[in-house]
């Protein structure tokens, strides 16, 4: 009798540990947010494009454009951070080229958190944005290229930023030609130059040192030319406090680039 009393209690028990089940928790460090959910909502159109190179409209826009790859849906062990805190994350470090540990701090998130959103956002702007953003030419359109320099005479053999006839629209890297001699030399070569300027003071990531991983860098760098002509597309204000100082140029990137560019030309020169 005994016996059956025990059995019994013993199977009322496994039944009642088996039918239990802790209520589900959402886990996380506690990260203060408070500048992201408080103080940036209040920003004014100058403090949006101030910190994040645009308008919170081209924002809300940008986001909608990257989210058939970048939306993210609540799990049953934790919240997701928001499309749009994560994508602003990414501009910041894009626009700033600040730390991975600083902007954590800042937007309360951990550093893996940060590294992820602009991993993401990068790989996003590279499907969704620079296909349609960025014109690369086809194979026709290389050989009008090539008839059009044999038919210039002197050339000079080089690597180099196309734009388009806008100021401040990079539009692609290629391998290719500047004309001598050819008259509106002196205007492409402005429209150029004013391209790499207005996209380096604007997204600084691009302008200093970075240690990212390189295919990151390049993934980067192709987000930040796309980033680039949307914002000329839709309007957006440039701070001429973003230009590069003239010493700064001239010392660091002038030198550095002469040299680049005189062994490119020496290297194409014996391939060809």
């Amino acid at each position: 009798e005994d016996k059956r009393i025990q059995t019994r209690r013993r199977t009322r028990m496994a039944l009642l540990l088996r039918n239990y089940r802790c209520k589900p928790s959402v886990w996380a460090f506690n990260q203060a947010s408070l500048w992201w959910d408080f103080i940036v909502p209040a920003f004014t159109n100058v403090q949006w494009v101030q910190n994040f190179r645009m308008f919170e409209e081209t924002l809300d826009f940008l986001c909608i454009k990257l989210r058939p790859v970048m939306e993210r849906q609540n799990t049953t062990f934790r919240d997701c951070v928001p499309l749009k805190k994560r994508a602003a994350i990414a501009l910041w470090k894009l626009a700033t080229a600040s730390g991975y540990r600083s902007i954590g701090h800042l937007f309360g998130v951990g550093i893996t958190t940060v590294y992820r959103c602009v991993q993401e956002f990068c790989a996003a702007a590279e499907t969704l944005l620079v296909p349609e953003l960025i014109r690369f030419p086809d194979e026709e359109r290389f050989r009008e290229m090539a008839v059009h320099i044999e038919n210039r005479g002197k050339v000079v053999e080089c690597v180099y930023w196309t734009a388009r006839e806008l100021p401040g629209k990079p539009l692609l890297v290629t391998a290719g030609y500047y004309i001598l001699g050819d008259s509106t030399y002196p205007f492409r070569t402005l429209v150029v130059e004013n391209a790499f300027g207005r996209l380096k003071g604007q997204w600084h990531c691009v302008l200093k040192r970075n240690d990212c991983d390189i295919q990151l860098v390049k993934s980067m760098v192709l987000t930040c030319c796309a980033l680039h002509n949307l914002c000329e597309d839709h309007g957006e204000t440039y701070e001429t406090s973003w230009d590069i100082p003239e010493a700064a140029a001239e010392q660091g990137v002038e030198e550095g680039g002469r040299d680049v560019r005189d062994g490119l030309m020496q290297y194409l020169t014996c391939k060809s």
